[in-house]
């Protein structure tokens, strides 16, 4: 007993000292920005990372358009009570199909004069091997092939409006990724144990989602948009609720290593106010203008996974995501 009080005490005290490491070298958006008479839509806004990215854009005067499969009313009327701006509007919104996404879009296209900053902020984890009605896992395709899709959508409206931006939130997991081929991100039922399938989907939609930042910078730069990838930290949100509730495996490790469990969490974790910094420091701070095609955390360019920086696999995966997510010829971004 004496000996678990002991080794309970220096995980505590190694847990606080990572504590205030983090919050030290935590990074912080300090854009001294005006955003009145900007439009911004954030995917997943109704709550956690999404929500406060919203809160400080509304806070700037921009017109906000919230996106999500969860009704966001309530949320809607808080950032407008809190912020005093009621230029936030909320839209319904499932990632997860192909159709919701393109009438979606085409609403946004046939009432929106511009668009100044695209947040691809909603994520999901821990749905195994659960397809969506188009038959794609239902991880890759909310993660990853919605945003694809919504981008592709939006690009037109991007184009019109002066010097915007999009961004794509990602994560450390992509570099724990398992994609060796393009055809991976849609035969991943070759791993055959159900619970590290979960985890894997989540980590190679991540990949993904940097693969798909630094190809949209790449073909848009010639329109003056920068889109950029942005890994918020480890951020305890409703998302680590879900994906624990969903992972059975996960369920009972956690619940075996509780305590260390959330003492690493409580060590690295950020609160979503924290988490949104580097979201809103790609957004909206001036000092990124022609700055496209990077990773940031912490409000600074960190190193890419490798395989994001593999042209020719990115090609691949790329050509791969317009198939599955069924783009015209017409639709399609010439390089």
């Amino acid at each position: 007993m004496y000996f678990l009080i002991t080794i309970a005490f220096y995980v505590l005290l190694v847990g606080i000292g990572l504590k205030i490491y983090t919050k030290l070298s935590m990074g912080w958006c300090r854009a001294k920005v005006c955003l009145v008479g900007k439009t911004a839509l954030i995917t997943g806004g109704n709550s956690g990372i999404g929500y406060q990215t919203a809160l400080h854009l509304a806070s700037r005067g921009c017109r906000v358009i919230i996106a999500d499969v969860v009704d966001s009313e309530s949320s809607r009327k808080q950032i407008v009570e809190e912020t005093g701006n009621d230029n936030i509007i909320y839209k319904w919104l499932d990632l997860g199909s192909l159709l919701s996404t393109r009438k979606f879009s085409e609403y946004i296209v046939n009432t929106e004069p511009r668009l100044d900053i695209l947040i691809n902020n909603a994520g999901v984890a821990g749905f195994a091997e659960i397809c969506s009605d188009d038959g794609i896992l239902m991880d890759m395709h909310i993660n990853h092939f919605g945003s694809f899709l919504l981008t592709h959508l939006l690009v037109d409206l991007l184009k019109k409006t002066p010097k915007s931006r999009v961004v794509f939130l990602t994560s450390f997991m992509a570099f724990l990724h398992q994609l060796k081929a393009a055809e991976d991100i849609n035969s991943l039922s070759k791993f055959k144990n159900k619970n590290i399938n979960s985890i894997i989907n989540y980590n190679n939609s991540k990949l993904c989602n940097i693969i798909s930042a630094r190809g949209f910078a790449e073909r848009l730069s010639k329109h003056g948009i920068i889109v950029n990838a942005a890994y918020p930290g480890v951020v305890c949100t409703s998302l680590f609720a879900s994906a624990r509730n969903r992972i059975g495996y996960f369920t009972r490790f956690f619940k075996m290593f509780q305590f260390i469990g959330y003492i690493i969490l409580w060590s690295f974790g950020k609160s979503p106010e924290e988490g949104a910094q580097t979201t809103l420091h790609c957004a909206i701070d001036k000092s990124l203008e022609g700055i496209s095609g990077y990773y940031f955390a912490d409000c600074k360019v960190s190193k890419l996974p490798t395989k994001a920086t593999d042209q020719t696999f990115s090609e691949a995966v790329w050509t791969e995501s317009e198939k599955l997510v069924k783009l015209s010829q017409e639709e399609k971004i010439p390089r």
